[in-house]
């Protein structure tokens, strides 16, 4: 009698009953979650292949779940992981709560960052941040951003034909174009600044003349002329981010990275006489949150103090444009240490002043490539010139 007590004991079973009503439900109700799982990865799957850019929801969804973050969370479960978590560099770019996560990905809206806030309800707030590296009381202007009104320039773009880019070998420098049907109103007979496009007379020619004055010099460049204008105007960078890590793959001699814009500011502000000639103006940009964000810096401070010296009053300074969540702001930055954004003149120059200015950049180009040459041979030179 007792062994048999033993032997339920060690044998028991239980037995599921799937006909009730409330098991069913159950069952259903897990199905149906798992299927609607499964819909929305694959939707935002399909999205990033897509090439979906940062303004997506699956963008969003992977630009604001960092290292940081993760470290953050797991740090609130696991007491003894925060003592190996590395502090926040300053200007943390990505959100790093949860509920600061969801929010972001689902407004838009950065706790971090009031401005991405104001921005929607201030005209011209949510592009008002950026900050000067180089102090100047010359350098009184920010950079100004291209503002479309509700309709972007490239809503239905006209096909063009192949634009030939400049090639080498070997290339020290390397130059592309992320808006690169950025035009100029007098050389494409027309007068409102927010059709200042084309698909011939552009921006891309700033680059070739960059390029051929090296040339001359004996220094190699290169240049790719992609027309991201067919793409969504607000996706760009994402388009030119992987005509870059191409580049980027295959030549391994590149020192210099130029992502060659135009302002989109008055005559007056994107427009300066040197040597009694008019020159088109020239911005460089630094984009935060990127690792490579003090490099990138520092490349264009020196720069900035060659053109100084060189060209004086054709700069227009050094500026930073901080992590904002309405758009990514790294300018591909993070893809190299020795690449600058340069924005040369703006819709009411010339091709004339944007030829001079570039033939200028090139000059300073060459000037600082010699002098980094000499550094890496161990040869003492002078420094870059200070900013005054």
């Amino acid at each position: 009698m007792k062994r048999d007590e033993d032997r339920k004991r060690r044998f028991r079973y239980y037995t599921l009953n799937f006909s009730g009503h409330k098991a069913r439900t159950t069952i259903v109700t897990m199905t149906l979650a798992v299927a609607a799982f499964a819909i929305i990865t694959g939707i935002l799957s399909v999205q990033l292949i897509a090439g979906g850019g940062q303004k997506g929801i699956a963008g969003r969804i992977l630009h604001s779940i960092s290292g940081q973050s993760l470290g953050t969370m797991l740090s609130q479960e696991i007491p003894m992981f925060a003592a190996s978590v590395p502090m926040a560099a300053e200007g943390a770019p990505y959100p790093k709560s949860i509920a600061s996560m969801l929010l972001y990905v689902f407004t838009d809206i950065d706790t971090s960052n009031p401005l991405t806030l104001l921005g929607y309800q201030i005209p011209g707030m949510a592009v008002a941040d950026f900050k000067l590296l180089t102090p100047d009381p010359a350098y009184d202007t920010p950079p100004s951003d291209h503002d479309f009104g509700e309709l972007p320039p490239n809503l239905n773009p006209k096909p063009r034909e192949k634009v030939e880019p400049v090639q080498s070998d070997k290339p020290q420098v390397y130059v592309y174009h992320s808006h690169n049907r950025e035009s100029f109103l007098p050389d494409i007979g027309k007068t409102n600044p927010n059709l200042a496009y084309d698909g011939v007379k552009n921006i891309e020619q700033a680059g070739k003349w960059l390029l051929g004055e090296l040339q001359t010099a004996g220094i190699q460049g290169m240049q790719t002329t992609e027309d991201y204008w067919q793409f969504p105007f607000d996706d760009a960078y994402d388009y030119s981010r992987k005509t870059v890590q191409q580049v980027l793959g295959e030549q391994k001699d590149l020192k210099l990275v130029y992502d060659i814009h135009r302002d989109a500011g008055e005559r007056e502000a994107t427009t300066r006489k040197v040597n009694g000639e008019e020159y088109a103006a020239v911005y460089w940009i630094v984009g935060g949150g990127n690792p490579n964000y003090k490099q990138n810096a520092e490349v264009a401070a020196k720069l900035d103090g060659y053109l100084k010296t060189m060209y004086p009053g054709l700069s227009r300074g050094v500026w930073a444009r901080p992590y904002n969540a309405n758009f990514d702001t790294r300018y591909n930055q993070d893809l190299s240490p020795n690449m600058v954004l340069i924005e040369i003149g703006g819709p009411y120059n010339t091709l004339a002043e944007v030829e001079r200015t570039s033939k200028a950049l090139a000059k300073v180009t060459e000037a600082y490539l010699k002098d980094l040459q000499e550094s890496d041979s161990g040869v003492t030179v002078e420094e870059a010139p200070a900013q005054k």
